[in-house]
């Protein structure tokens, strides 16, 4: 019934901001149904139930101060300094202010005093004057763009990086494996080295045997058994 009858002087009451959050939407639900407030004042301290707390004395009865069921003392301390306090702040100050600030200099002339103007000069001047709600969301989309190309700019240095990182893997992977084929080649060559002397050797060996008539082994015998004997 109350708020028929502020919607038809169309009295302005605050609104509560829409959220995605799933909490504060049920907050501003709870809170939204409990508009306008019925707030009471105390008068007397009483005890309920061993306990003092705040109320006031009706011949019917007493209202408690901080009872929901008795009136809307709670929920509305708990929206103007807990939950909503910052909205509360921006409205004024972005709204109010800059409604009240817009209406005092359209009436206000070069030396400070109310101006005589013109109809058309007044709705032009109210046509320069930004609508705070616009403003604000002009802000917010300034806001998300530069937001927006701050994550781009993070994800390209973030690319650059990676990038950055997978060549000095694969220029490490390819060092290392060109160490690899360079030890390879030089054990082989060690190899071939160690092969050909043990053929000259060999060769060697063989035509001191046919010079001398005799192998190494049976040099290696008597010269075991000569020094048996002794």
């Amino acid at each position: 019934m109350i708020l028929n009858e502020i919607s038809q002087h169309k009295i302005k009451i605050y609104e509560f901001p829409d959220t995605e959050d799933d909490e504060e939407s049920k907050l501003n639900k709870i809170l939204k149904d409990r508009v306008p407030f019925a707030v009471v004042g105390s008068n007397t301290v009483i005890e309920v139930d061993g306990k003092k707390v705040r109320g006031r004395k009706y011949p019917w009865g007493v209202a408690e101060v901080e009872n929901l069921e008795h009136c809307d003392f709670i929920a509305l301390r708990n929206m103007l300094i807990r939950t909503h306090l910052q909205d509360l702040k921006d409205v004024t100050n972005n709204v109010h202010y800059e409604n009240f600030r817009c209406r005092k200099l359209a009436g206000l002339g070069t030396d400070g005093k109310p101006a005589r103007i013109s109809n058309n000069f007044f709705i032009d001047f109210l046509a320069q004057c930004r609508n705070p709600l616009a403003q604000m969301e002009e802000e917010k989309r300034d806001h998300d763009a530069k937001m927006k190309k701050m994550e781009t700019e993070m994800e390209q240095v973030f690319e650059m990086k990676v990038r950055e990182k997978k060549q000095k893997l694969k220029d490490s992977e390819a060092d290392l494996q060109r160490r690899h084929d360079q030890m390879r080649k030089s054990l082989s060559q060690q190899i071939a080295e160690l092969e050909e002397r043990q053929e000259t050797f060999e060769k060697e060996k063989k035509q001191w045997e046919q010079l001398n008539n005799i192998t190494l082994e049976e040099m290696r015998r008597r010269s075991l058994e000569a020094n048996s004997k002794e």
